[in-house]
Order: C-alpha cells, then sequence, then structure tokens
C-alpha cells in the first residue's frame, strides 16, 4: 500500500509551508518594482545601444555557452549574423561585463538591440543561462530570478548597505549579514 510508505505532514508543518511560500511570494512582489526602477539605472550608467547591433554581431566566435558548430566555418549562433564592430555596442558590452559580479554575464537571453529603449533587455544578462527563456519582463520572474539580477549586478551593491541591515545592539549580529 503506497500511503504507509509516504509520510503525510502534519497540519502545522503544511501551514508552515504555505507560510513560507506565502512569504516568499510577497518578497518577489516587493522587490520587483525596486528592482525595475534600479535598472533603468543601470541602463543610464551601461549606455543604450545603437539599435541595430544583434547579440550575435558583438559576441566573438566561439562564444562559451553559445556557439555549436554545425560545420568547420560556422556555428549555429553566428550562421545567420556576421559578427561586425560597433563601438558603441561593444562599450555597452564592456559595460555589461564590468558591472557582473563574475564576469560572465548570460548573453542567452537578451537582445542588443533593444538595449537602449529596453533596460529589462540588460537585466537579462544577470540571469542564470538557463530557466528563463520565456521571461520577458521583471515581474515574470520566480523569487531565484530577481535574487540572480541582485547578486549578480554589481550595481545593487551601492542600493545596499549592511549598516543599514545591522542591529542595533552591538553585540548581537544580525541575521542577515551572516548569510552574506
Amino acid at each position: 500500500m503506497m500511503a504507509s510508505n509516504t509520510s503525510i505532514p502534519t497540519e502545522k508543518e503544511t501551514q508552515n509551508w504555505v507560510k513560507a511560500i506565502l512569504a516568499l511570494n510577497v518578497t518577489k512582489d516587493g522587490l520587483t518594482k525596486w528592482v525595475e526602477t534600479e535598472l533603468n539605472k543601470v541602463q543610464k550608467t551601461i549606455g543604450e545601444g545603437c539599435g541595430n547591433c544583434f547579440i550575435e554581431n558583438l559576441l566573438a566566435c566561439p562564444t562559451p555557452g553559445m556557439c555549436k558548430r554545425s560545420s568547420w566555418k560556422n556555428c549555429d549562433f553566428h550562421l545567420s549574423k556576421r559578427p561586425k564592430k560597433c563601438k558603441i555596442c561593444d562599450r555597452v558590452k564592456q559595460n555589461i561585463i564590468s558591472l557582473h559580479r563574475f564576469k560572465r554575464p548570460s548573453w542567452k537571453y537578451t537582445q542588443a538591440e533593444r538595449w537602449g529603449t529596453e533596460p529589462w533587455e540588460i537585466g537579462k544578462c544577470y540571469l542564470p543561462d538557463e530557466g528563463y527563456s520565456r521571461i520577458s519582463s521583471v515581474e515574470e520572474l520566480d523569487l531565484n530570478g530577481v535574487m540572480s539580477i541582485l547578486l549578480n549586478c554589481k550595481h545593487f551593491e551601492t542600493c545596499l548597505s549592511t549598516s543599514s541591515l545591522s542591529s542595533p545592539m552591538p553585540n548581537k549580529p544580525c541575521l542577515l549579514e551572516k548569510v552574506m
């Protein structure tokens, strides 16, 4: 019998899980508008692209995680677009790299031709490489996506300080500081 091998959570455990899920959703919803506002500032800091370049034009072949060679000449990623140099968009690309905590942005989902008009396209560079292909706004992200942007984009370091998280009691450290 399957039920005898399965542990059924108690009502209290179930309530705690429901509360945890609700807390995560409230946290994500609370951060969303702020992250959108800050991504507008990131876009102004990074600069605006020319609007004519595609990401395929800005990345050299081979680009780790992007290029898959189907023949000795071309990879599938660069097959339809001819790489060219655009000083404006290359500067934006370099600025995105410099603001990335690990200097390895995800180019997988961003559309460089929209860098000048949609701050979200720059925000996508700070997401993980997998799992966000169909996301079209910060509002559609899950909490992990929002947290990835906060952790990977160094701009957010200037928005939060450990002193604002510290406990007023000098001998009792803030739990958030222990996590960081």
